[in-house]
């Protein structure tokens, strides 16, 4: 987000390709652990059930953020909306890691 954020202040497409590109290999990598998490308790009967919670929180972690930021620019300037959304991302995954350290 870094990367991306600064790419947008600068309107820089190379920096923007690339900060999509480590980006987009973050979330996958992510969403592959979630499913192996996710998958490995759960029993043989519901995993189906269990695989449909994990998508529907995974399509409104990708859409809801994208929503937020496209009403937003319609009221401020894409860089400050961006570098918000850039804040705001950073102080939630600051917050989930903090949990996840502490057990």
């Amino acid at each position: 987000m870094v990367v991306l954020t600064a790419a947008v202040r600068v309107s820089s497409l190379a920096l923007f390709l690339v900060g999509s590109a480590v980006s987009g290999a973050a979330v996958g990598t992510a969403f592959k652990g979630s499913v192996t998490t996710v998958l490995s308790p759960a029993v043989p009967e519901r995993r189906g059930e269990t695989l449909t919670g994990l998508f529907l929180a995974a399509y409104l972690g990708l859409s809801l953020p994208v929503l937020g930021l496209g009403l937003a620019v319609q009221s401020v300037r894409v860089p400050e909306a961006v570098l918000v959304f850039s804040g705001v991302l950073l102080a939630v995954t600051a917050l989930i890691a903090r949990r996840i350290t502490r057990g």
